[in-house]
């Protein structure tokens, strides 16, 4: 849907993590922003922290392409103080959220803006207060149903499983927060991640709420040439920031249980750091994993050039919305063993790659290693899901597609604000 200038909505985002050249959500605020102006007039409201590397990179940008306007807000200095591990991170945010809004709904007195968008950070778990806002609201995409697999929490120490207990808990337990009713209640449009966290929501809100990933593939990933890939040993690899959730002992316990089976030299190249590197490197030490290689954190020319030359790109990630990973991965012809959870299984289609139902710990770790193996023993099997991969991401997740769902609601907000003033 091309949105002619004469039609461009003038939008206020909430991108409370928004930064160029980063991943995760930092990357996802960008991106968005940067998308949305094509066809809208976008202000962006982030962090004052943000503020120097936006700028940066604004004033280093060679074309005079149009930008977003940005609004940098944080809370005073002392209150940096609470901002310490998980816990205080979720206090500062709802702080932030709920004064940055008050300013914002001030600045609107005049009509400043027609929608507000919120977009990061991208859940429904924690507070926020955007719904304040004095203008048509969309909600999204957000996530917030995803959940580990119980099935698998063998991945975890009694830590970590306490928190996947307490995460469920904090999910059991919306329903009893104003601030997540309200925020439901008082979105016109809603865009959800996952098919979990649109079964979370009330069927009376699934009128209005879209299933939409946060990620897509890009222009410029499509038009990569199909790698040429002439490997003496297969060559594995997995890409993404080492915390449980992502890479556990699942993931090494069925590459030790491929080994056995496939009796021929193979490497796996594991790029990205975090807090489980060091339980990871002992667990691949203790079961013999000679083959598998952390190399920590890549730029991104240096990732797509491994993932160029891999063969198969191999995941255990159990609670993930959109992966930048996956799509970078399908764009460079790779097959994907993964778990069918979450954002992987709509990533990797039906017949798009292998993707193992969490059934049990033991039968999910086989069924790993059998997928491994399978596509390790079938170059052409290999060619085949690659090339449909490629083409179910580029017909359902391009970003030109996520362009269309945005500005197709945008034109039903404004259509529906234009009613409601008759």
């Amino acid at each position: 849907m091309i949105v002619e200038k004469k039609q461009r909505a003038k939008i206020l985002l909430i991108a409370y993590a928004c930064r160029p050249g980063e991943s995760s959500e930092r990357q996802i605020g960008w991106h968005w922003a940067n998308l949305i102006q094509r066809h809208h007039d976008v202000t962006v409201l982030t962090r004052e922290t943000h503020r120097p590397f936006i700028e940066n990179h604004l004033a280093s940008r060679a074309d005079d392409a149009p930008t977003p306007e940005f609004i940098y807000f944080d809370l005073p200095a002392w209150a940096a103080r609470f901002k310490k591990g998980d816990r205080g991170l979720y206090v500062y945010y709802a702080l932030w959220s709920f004064f940055a809004i008050l300013r914002t709904r001030r600045m609107n007195e005049g009509g400043r803006w027609q929608i507000t968008h919120f977009l990061t950070f991208g859940t429904l778990i924690w507070p926020q207060f955007a719904f304040l806002m004095n203008t048509a609201y969309l909600l999204g995409p957000v996530g917030g149903g995803e959940r580990i697999p119980l099935s698998l929490r063998k991945s975890f120490g009694y830590g970590g499983q306490l928190k996947i207990l307490a995460r469920r808990l904090v999910q059991k337990m919306l329903v009893l927060n104003p601030i997540y009713w309200a925020n439901l209640a008082q979105a016109d449009r809603i865009f959800v991640r996952t098919k979990e966290t649109l079964e979370m929501l009330p069927a009376r809100y699934h009128g209005k709420t879209k299933l939409l990933l946060e990620t897509a593939i890009s222009l410029d990933q499509t038009q990569l040439d199909t790698p040429i890939r002439d490997n003496e040993k297969l060559e594995i690899v997995s890409v993404g920031r080492l915390i449980a959730s992502k890479f556990n002992p699942l993931m090494l316990e069925a590459l030790a249980t491929f080994k056995a089976e496939w009796k021929k030299p193979f490497r796996v190249t594991i790029i990205g750091d975090g807090p489980e590197r060091e339980n990871l490197e002992a667990q691949r030490d203790k079961l013999g994993l000679r083959e598998v290689e952390f190399v920590g954190k890549k730029s991104s020319d240096e990732v797509f050039a491994e993932l160029r030359r891999s063969d198969i790109y191999y995941s255990t990630t159990m609670k993930e919305g959109g992966t930048w990973a996956f799509f970078e991965a399908i764009a460079c012809y790779l097959p994907i063993v993964c778990l069918k959870v979450n954002g992987p299984d709509m990533i990797v289609g039906e017949g798009c790659g292998i993707k193992v139902p969490p059934i049990s710990y033991k039968q999910t770790r086989d069924a790993l290693a059998r997928g491994v193996l399978a596509l390790a023993q079938d170059p052409l099997l290999r060619a085949d899901y690659a090339e449909r991969a490629r083409a179910h991401v580029e017909q359902t997740y391009s970003w030109d597609q996520v362009s269309m769902h945005i500005n197709i609601t945008y034109a039903e907000l404004l259509a529906q604000e234009k009613s409601s003033s008759r």
